[in-house]
């Protein structure tokens, strides 16, 4: 058992992020690129110096912090596609409110109401679903950021793609989606112990 540097509560030895406050518990070092305790100041493989922050104070309400929501489920992006062709575009509006709900959940964020945005998005013949992927997209990124983890930005291929469905690209819509399902998948992966 190790102890977070950053909230001290107990985590298990070889875990990536702390379960308590969502913060990474180890880093790469930019030398040798290997795993190393995230706060260390010295690499102990390759004794280069690292330039490393000083810990900030924990957070009053450990349950507010960034990324300390629960974790989404992994959900196969072939499976999704299946269900597309099978439902006829239907699974599409399932998937994309899997999305959204993984994303309030995990980053108790206010402003991402997936029921909403699918109303929205029909009451609109689907224009809102422009808006709604990018606060997804633009959440996730804010999640991957605050939690120290390498950032992948899909916000602008994902709003494009949901520009470009209407100009005779309707399949397009649920590419977006998988593309965000698939970032969820690897964020949740690297919130799991190894």
């Amino acid at each position: 058992m190790t102890t977070c540097p950053y909230c001290a509560h107990p985590a298990e030895t070889g875990a990536r992020v702390c379960k308590q406050c969502g913060r990474a518990l180890i880093q790469r070092c930019l030398a040798c690129a290997e795993d190393i305790p995230v706060l260390a100041q010295i690499c102990p493989l390759c004794k280069t110096p690292l330039n490393v922050p000083p810990p900030q104070a924990p957070a009053l309400n450990p349950s507010a912090a960034s990324g300390s929501g629960p974790i989404g489920e992994e959900r196969s992006i072939v499976v999704i596609l299946l269900l597309w062709f099978v439902t006829c575009g239907i699974w599409g509006l399932v998937a994309f409110y899997q999305v959204g709900c993984d994303l309030k959940a995990h980053r108790h964020r206010s402003d991402i109401n997936p029921g909403l945005d699918l109303l929205l998005g029909i009451l609109t013949c689907g224009i809102w679903y422009i808006f709604a992927v990018y606060n997804y997209a633009e959440a996730l990124k804010q999640s991957t950021l605050e939690e120290g983890e390498p950032v992948q930005d899909v916000t602008t291929l994902c709003t494009v793609l949901e520009v470009l469905k209407y100009f005779a690209f309707g399949s397009l819509g649920i590419i977006s989606t998988m593309i965000l399902q698939n970032e969820l998948n690897q964020h949740w992966r690297r919130h799991r112990p190894a």
